[in-house]
């Protein structure tokens, strides 16, 4: 069954989140998330789950790909992605901090060779950082977490989700 371009990036960026561990030279094991795979879109966990290990969950916000003239090819694609990072009670802001930078690294990263790659071995031409930091709810102004959000450029067709 084929899969779509957008799937094809989220699996890369999940391979890419899962090597965030000591051995591999991060400063966080945030990428054995509890010994489970890194998680697509979760909505909410349990205080349980966090006890046990700080979650990762890759979002695909929106996908823009306009069309700029009939019978285009080759249309650009901007897909805005976020990497959220849940965490347990007590997490310091400094813990934080360095989680953010282990996820930052490893998406840039090439998870076989090691080199910086924002084409994600080639399924896409680029990623660009957008905003990077702590979730805060304005009510309460306690840290629920943190967030890397940066845009994955990729080429198709028009109304083509496969190429």
């Amino acid at each position: 069954m084929p899969v779509t371009k957008r799937q094809q990036i989220v699996n890369e960026l999940k391979l890419r989140l899962a090597t965030i561990q000591i051995a591999n030279g991060y400063q966080t094991d945030i990428g054995l998330n509890g010994g489970n795979p890194i998680d697509d879109w979760p909505t909410q966990y349990q205080e349980e789950e966090l006890e046990e290990a700080t979650r990762l969950g890759v979002f695909e916000i929106t996908q823009r790909k306009p069309q700029d003239q009939p019978r285009q090819k080759g249309v650009m694609n901007t897909m805005s992605c976020q990497v959220r990072i849940f965490h347990k009670r007590g997490t310091t802001p400094a813990e934080l901090r360095t989680m953010i930078g282990d996820v930052e690294q490893a998406l840039i990263q090439d998870w076989e060779s090691g080199d910086e790659d924002p084409t994600l071995g080639g399924v896409v031409v680029d990623m660009v950082s957008d905003e990077v930091g702590f979730i805060v709810p304005p009510d309460t102004f306690q840290i629920d977490g943190a967030a890397v959000a940066f845009d994955v450029l990729f080429l198709t067709n028009p109304f083509s989700a496969y190429e």
